[in-house]
């Protein structure tokens, strides 16, 4: 979890003179804590889905609206913005083709407020930025800077003086000879992305400033610039830096971002709407809830109210709140303004008896098997990559379950198959001595005529420069026969797998499964040099609540829906 340094005397200048154990208190509501308390610093530790609270002007704003000082919507979002009459040119910018960008006038800048700049930019870089591969930031001194500005890709013999840098340098040489460059140079391989003026190359995102239009305590108005990957994440980021200097004295001012094939202009300031019905709401937290309290809680937590008609309400969400997403989300927060300790806990009007369910003791009979034949069990993520799941393992155009907003191109569908994760696996621990025996129990899906699949899956991999197709048929036996099934293996082709030594695992007349020896070439992508061995198995097909279906294990009549499509069996 993020942790960030906080200015004690700042943050009462900023909230009034609050104590600190109203402090403890609401911080500890907002799912933070208190970490320690040094001179005039306090150190916190916070949740990263509140981005908008990990500097000292986000926290701020959220205790007066906890503590009452200052409820309900942030006056500035329903203002209209100026026009600062900046443009911003992007031409030919394809390593990272989004910005936003802002212009910030009437700072009152001192040291202090300085470092709190330089943390804000630090902690959402690692945040929302994702270590500045999603979203990385500029700030530059406005006056410093000389239009037309644009924002292109340049050559990497055109020349910059970085930060913290007293000679010019190539991009080339910023990124072999500064700690910056060498720190972040794999996220522009491709492309040298600049914004240049008048006078040249001013940034170098996401690596570094230029020495020229460097912030400091005389700085008054700043020209904010924010490129990235994703063009939500860089406006929404945008957006939490707007707020944190406009509590800082500052008037923020609009930038036109000329497109090449449109125009935006940037920030976006004004608040969200979302329905909530509060029968819902009651219902999710256990209280009751009517109009005077909702709009009461909801002020606490920075929201506004634009319409009410019976139950339903119409919340204005700030535009800071970048991780508001569903009315679950108001309904966490109208519970963190309650107060979870005044929550009264009350058990279920109901008797229950509890039992392991039939998938729980397959499963455990699994991992006892699988552990007794000396394997280790590991756990890896549900959520997987399409390059994981497919290129790396010598797949094309395989089905997969997308995640509509994924945080990473690395987590951006849900697995389709285990198997890859275990090479992974595999690949990552090349420094453990060999042999290695692993296994992994866990969900895989799988797209099906417009419906997902959900199957519990089990695979096993074994690397080693002894590995055969015997041995781990030798382990599928075993299973087996602790399982009490009976199966035949039938010759199949698969590009993940050597072909002649693969075979599709047959129990009750359905494939179940696949076993075999990997190819070279997958072993190769995942740069391990021993052989490895897997199998793969559906051993349970759960159901959901309410469904007609029953769920089926491997002694029922089950199918490995997850087997890619392009295999064929053979003769």
């Amino acid at each position: 979890m993020p942790t960030i340094t906080i200015d004690l005397s700042e943050l009462r200048e900023m909230v009034g003179p609050v104590s600190i154990e109203e402090l403890v208190e609401v911080i500890t509501q907002l799912k933070g804590e208190v970490k320690g308390i040094e001179g005039d610093e306090l150190t916190v530790e916070l949740e990263p889905d509140r981005p908008d609270i990990l500097s000292v002007e986000g926290l701020a704003r959220a205790l007066k609206g906890y503590l009452e000082i200052e409820p309900g919507l942030h006056e500035s979002s329903l203002k209209p913005l100026r026009d600062s009459g900046l443009t911003v040119k992007v031409i030919n910018a394809k390593v990272r083709p989004y910005i936003a960008c802002a212009v910030v006038k009437g700072l009152k800048l001192d040291d202090r407020a300085v470092r709190s700049l330089m943390r804000m930019q630090e902690v959402l870089h690692l945040t929302l930025g994702r270590n500045r591969r999603k979203v990385a930031i500029g700030f530059h001194d406005l006056k410093a800077i000389h239009p037309p500005i644009i924002y292109t890709e340049a050559k990497p013999t055109d020349t910059m003086i970085p930060l913290d840098m007293p000679i010019e340098m190539s991009l080339k040489e910023v990124l072999e000879k500064h700690p910056k460059g060498i720190e972040f140079k794999h996220l522009v391989k491709g492309g040298y992305p600049v914004y240049v003026d008048k006078q040249g190359i001013f940034s170098f995102p996401p690596i570094i400033n230029s020495e020229r239009t460097r912030v400091t305590e005389e700085s008054e108005n700043l020209f904010i610039e924010l490129t990235g990957i994703d063009a939500k994440a860089v406006k929404q980021t945008l957006n939490i830096i707007a707020f944190n200097l406009i509590d800082r004295g500052g008037e923020v001012e609009l930038v036109k971002v000329e497109y090449e094939n449109r125009i935006e202009v940037t920030p976006n300031l004004e608040p969200r709407k979302m329905k909530v019905n509060l029968n819902e709401i009651s219902n999710l937290i256990g209280i009751k809830l009517d109009e005077k309290l909702a709009k009461r809680l909801l002020a606490k937590m920075r929201y506004g109210i634009s319409k009410i008609s019976q139950s339903e309400l119409e919340v204005l969400i700030p535009a800071y709140r970048v991780d508001v997403m569903h009315m679950v989300d108001i309904a966490e927060d109208i519970a963190i303004a309650y107060g979870y300790a005044n929550l009264t806990p009350e058990l279920p009007n109901i008797v229950t008896v509890g039992k392991p369910s039939i998938m729980e003791i397959l499963e455990a009979k699994i991992r006892q098997s699988l552990i007794g034949l000396g394997l280790q069990e590991v756990m890896t993520f549900t959520l997987s990559g399409r390059k994981l799941q497919a290129k790396l393992m010598n797949l094309d155009n395989l089905e997969l379950v997308e995640i509509e907003n994924p945080i990473t191109l690395d987590l951006n569908v849900y697995r389709r198959w285990i198997t890859p994760h275990l090479m992974r696996f595999l690949s990552q621990n090349k420094h453990v001595a060999y042999p290695q025996k692993i296994f992994e129990i866990g969900y895989v899906a799988v797209p099906v005529n417009g419906r997902i699949e959900v199957l519990r899956n089990t695979a096993a991999a074994v690397a080693s420069s002894k590995a055969t197709f015997t041995e781990i048929q030798g382990i599928l036996q075993a299973l087996a026969v602790d399982l009490g099934v009976n199966f035949k293996l039938k010759k199949w082709e698969h590009p993940s797998f050597i072909p002649g030594r693969t075979a599709t695992i047959i129990v009750n007349g359905e494939a179940v499964g696949i076993i075999g020896e990997i190819h070279p070439q997958v072993l190769n992508n995942f740069e391990l040099e021993v052989p490895v061995v897997a199998f793969e198995i559906t051993h349970y097909k759960p159901t959901y609540p309410n469904s007609r279906e029953k769920p089926k294990s491997i002694n029922d009549k089950i199918k490995a829906l997850w087997m890619p499509t392009q295999t064929k069996q053979l003769g």
